[in-house]
């Protein structure tokens, strides 16, 4: 077992394991997301790695970041914390394999939808709650347009409405639909079978097919972050909205 306080990092043979346990529901904070870095900085130096798994623990993926990160005085540090976890999750050499029960909203939508493959039970939630306090997602509108198609995307996004495993399975988010109790065996058989392969052919075979189809998709990542941060956030919704959910409160919208 690791030393981290909120995950788990786990090695054998040619897997990882990173598995989330900040209770409660996984919910991404910033001293989280700095062991998740951790974690990453080290799979991303080991060519050796075929396979990291990245799941939930107490039956949920993730419910995404802490409404509390959001603030003025948090998100400066949140945002690049966040960031750089997806900039390291692209450089792991294996395949990333989200393993998904319960919960994957917000942060938890994305870190699901960024692995290679998601492999998910029948009971699995996806949504995108965000626009309800005035944010939006800022790595899904890079890339979850590239994953289920641009009207899809801004649907799921702008009606904020939870999506079932099933639908996302049929709008091609969900790469294996499983039975609940069976995760963890469909996860463990499949991750053998990339162990299984030669570890150069993972690498390029995935650099390959990064490059001739999201050649541009780490870089329209980084271009809406910086909307988020430098146009979202100068409007004064977005701070409404999110202190009035601190709050439990319907948000007083402004429009500006």
């Amino acid at each position: 077992m690791s030393d981290y306080r909120f995950i788990d990092f786990t090695r054998k043979g040619s897997r990882a394991d990173l598995t989330l346990k900040r209770p409660s529901r996984n919910l991404l904070n910033v001293e989280m997301l700095e062991e998740i870095v951790n974690a990453l900085g080290k799979a991303r130096e080991d060519e050796s790695l075929k396979v990291l798994v990245v799941k939930g623990s107490s039956g949920t993926f993730c419910g995404g970041i802490e409404l509390k990160e959001r603030t003025t005085e948090r998100v400066g540090h949140l945002m690049p914390l966040y960031t750089q976890m997806f900039d390291y999750l692209n450089d792991i050499c294996g395949l990333t394999v989200a393993a998904v029960e319960g919960e994957a909203f917000d942060g938890g939508f994305e870190l699901a939808a960024f692995c290679d493959v998601c492999i998910a039970t029948e009971g699995a939630t996806f949504c995108h709650p965000e626009i309800g306090f005035g944010h939006y997602p800022q790595i899904a509108t890079a890339i979850l347009p590239r994953l289920v198609g641009r009207n899809r995307a801004i649907d799921w996004i702008i009606s904020g409405d939870k999506i079932s495993a099933r639908e996302a399975y049929r709008a091609g988010l969900i790469n294996r639909l499983v039975r609940e109790g069976e995760l963890m065996d469909e996860v463990n058989r499949y991750a053998d079978k990339v162990a299984s392969r030669s570890a150069p052919a993972i690498i390029w075979s995935k650099r390959a097919i990064d490059r001739s189809l999201y050649a541009s998709a780490m870089e329209a990542m980084r271009t809406t972050a910086s909307t988020y941060m430098k146009e979202l956030l100068s409007n004064i919704d977005p701070h409404e909205g999110l202190n009035a959910a601190i709050e439990g409160r319907p948000p007083k919208w402004r429009n500006k």
